[in-house]
């Protein structure tokens, strides 16, 4: 039996913790005075009280539990992280209500308003470095996100990341069952799915009340998939994911053959009552928007559209940069990395090698870079992924220190098979925080034929070694930092220093054919194209139709890969800007540490300058980076 009733949250569980916590004196009753031990008591309790709920004795605790209890909020995410390896409110979803989002919105700037009443304080250079952090986070949230003015502009149902598809993909992967009460969890979570879509329909309806309409292919899209699945739910419930991984995660060690087929048959009763009438009512809601929804608009339509998208920007970016200044400096690069793919074109005498797009899609056809579609070949091509990795792993000892080399290697493993049809081609998971599930690269093995082999060592490059695995295992191996510090994300940095990782790749020669490096020229032009295309949406108003003419003319990418790319860039605005703003970054600012140290410039330690204090907004690095230089010039 669980320890924490199934109904609670965190704030029913903090109020419990705070009342025993307040108690715990009561044992001077029968060691002093009477007195003397009330007084104890009652300051004890004030201590207590001030630190749970209002303004903490220190920034080490306000640090603490801002993340604890925004992770504690939030049981889907911490079903994949695991603290201490606990499944704590395993039964639980998060909560979208319209009231939590108002009660979220004013916790961040009350935390917000604690935190800047220490900055005048004395603090040393880590103690400030972690003040400016966490300010940088709580400010551009309490503006953006969790301001009442934008609280409500991301699109909450869209067919990449919505809040639809990581309920069933958090139940179904990270939900673990080690025992029988976990398998009983499992069936209360799917249970309150039904309540996690009325929430849905009540967010969709303050939405309508606010003006704020989601475009129409995002409506209509995001309607396909929850049909699709309602379908399956109603004809093949036994096929559903919900069931499937539960049987996967079922076995005779956690309760016999026949508790288990009850079970079974429990959780397709709680699909046929709770779980499929709760896809009709959010289905009716959203056939009610896409009715009045008209327009393939950028978030400049919504409600002050053009300081909201300003704020992504800030968010995503972590700097102040214009759109208009992105805009120009995406088609500066988009420029230059064209003009560098026609003269390795025209070096290596290929016929069509003044029209780039022409030459990359032949080679992308050539036999010698396919893999014929076959399911072995499933598992060959996450084979040949992890020798990628495994040869440039065993090459890093020359550009990173010890301290920057993670001690637990990636593992290769195919995206779950739910997730494929809006998943791109691969992507990274950071290792969970007690440590049982490792940091993971995951490949999208829908279609064979998506997989090009002269692209994939890029690929590998950037969201395993040297770049995802290597950032995010390095900030969760740094304990002397704060617990946040070790997992605050920061776009920029993150996609920032990935993409830097291809580049530096690139220039200590990894690619070892010219196909290759041409695949790893690909890929920073479509980081180049993003800067372009996503200022177009938002700032410049470009429309979905001139958005996909402009990627099809400049990259090197299939009709329908753009269009995918596309329809992301319009759900999540600013996002595709961080991976050229934070590579362009580190770049200039190990130019700056390499002008300025000369020959004593060592990567090494300049790398060592930019993974060693966690994610950081771009800002705070550039600081960083400024100390180091100065720290380096000293033996000068």
């Amino acid at each position: 039996m669980s320890l924490i009733p199934n109904s609670w949250r965190w704030q029913q569980l903090k109020l419990a913790i705070t009342c025993f916590l307040c108690l715990i004196p009561i044992i001077f009753f029968f060691l002093f005075n009477f007195y003397l031990s009330l007084i104890f008591i009652i300051l004890w309790s004030i201590f207590i009280i001030k630190n749970a709920y209002f303004l903490p004795s220190n920034l080490s605790i306000l640090y603490a539990r801002f993340f604890f209890e925004y992770l504690f909020e939030t049981p889907q995410l911490l079903s994949q992280l695991r603290p201490l390896g606990l499944d704590l409110f395993n039964t639980q979803l998060n909560n979208y209500s319209v009231a939590y989002k108002e009660y979220e919105n004013k916790y961040m700037k009350t935390q917000l308003h604690y935190l800047q009443s220490f900055k005048n304080k004395k603090m040393s250079v880590n103690e400030r470095e972690s003040y400016e952090v966490m300010e940088y986070f709580m400010n551009i949230n309490a503006k953006r996100e969790n301001s009442n003015e934008f609280s409500y502009h991301g699109y909450l149902i869209n067919q990449k990341m919505g809040a639809q598809l990581e309920i069933i993909s958090t139940i179904t992967k990270f939900h673990r069952i080690l025992k029988l009460n976990d398998a009983e969890a499992y069936l209360i979570r799917v249970q309150r799915i039904s309540n996690a879509f009325d929430q849905f329909i009540e967010q969709q309806i303050e939405r309508r009340r606010r003006n704020i309409q989601t475009p129409r292919f995002i409506l209509q899209k995001a309607i396909t998939g929850l049909e699709a699945f309602r379908e399956q739910l109603k004809n093949e419930p036994d096929q559903s994911p919900l069931v499937i991984a539960f049987i996967n995660k079922l076995n005779d060690k956690i309760c016999s053959k026949e508790k288990q087929n009850d079970l079974i048959n429990r959780l397709l009763q709680i699909l046929k009552i709770n779980v499929s009438p709760a896809y009709d009512r959010l289905l009716n809601i959203l056939y009610e928007d896409l009715s009045n929804a008209k327009t393939e608009h950028g978030v400049w339509k919504l409600p002050n559209g053009d300081k909201y998208y300003q704020l992504c920007l800030e968010y995503h970016t972590t700097t102040t940069m214009s759109a208009e200044n992105i805009h120009e400096l995406g088609k500066k690069h988009v420029e230059r990395i064209q003009n560098e793919m026609r003269n390795i074109l025209k070096e290596k005498q290929i016929e069509t090698w003044h029209d780039f797009r022409t030459s990359i899609i032949s080679f992308e056809h050539n036999i010698d870079q396919k893999y014929e579609n076959i399911e072995e070949n499933r598992t060959k091509i996450m084979d040949d992924y992890t020798k990628i990795i495994e040869n440039i792993d065993n090459e890093m000892h020359k550009y990173f220190s010890s301290a920057c080399r993670p001690a637990k290697k990636c593992v290769v493993e195919r995206v779950p098979q739910i997730k494929e049809a809006s998943s791109p081609l691969a992507y990274y998971y950071p290792e969970s925080l007690d440590g049982k599930t490792p940091g993971t690269f995951y490949v999208n093995l829908r279609n064979i034929d998506e997989i090009i082999k002269f692209k994939m060592n890029t690929i590998a490059y950037h969201e395993a070694v040297p770049g995802h695995h290597f950032q995010m295992s390095i900030a969760q191996s740094l304990k002397h930092l704060p617990v946040f510090r070790r997992e605050i994300p920061f776009t920029a940095y993150a996609e920032g220093w990935a993409l830097y990782t291809e580049q530096l790749a690139a220039e200590e020669g990894f690619h070892q054919s010219w196909y290759s490096y041409l695949g790893y020229l690909d890929y920073q032009l479509l980081r180049s194209c993003r800067l372009v295309v996503d200022t177009g949406i938002h700032w410049k108003r470009w429309s979905r139709e001139q958005t996909i003419d402009y990627m099809t003319e400049n990259t090197c990418m299939n009709k329908e890969d753009i269009i995918t790319e596309v329809e992301r860039y319009f759900i999540n605005p600013g996002q595709a800007c961080s991976y050229m703003i934070g590579c362009q970054t580190i770049l200039s600012l190990r130019e700056k540490a390499q002008l300025a140290l000369g020959d004593k410039f060592d990567l090494k330690k300049f790398h060592d300058a930019v993974l060693l204090h966690g994610s950081l907004p771009l800002n705070v690095l550039e600081n960083i980076i400024d100390e180091y230089i100065k720290e380096q010039r000293k033996d000068m």
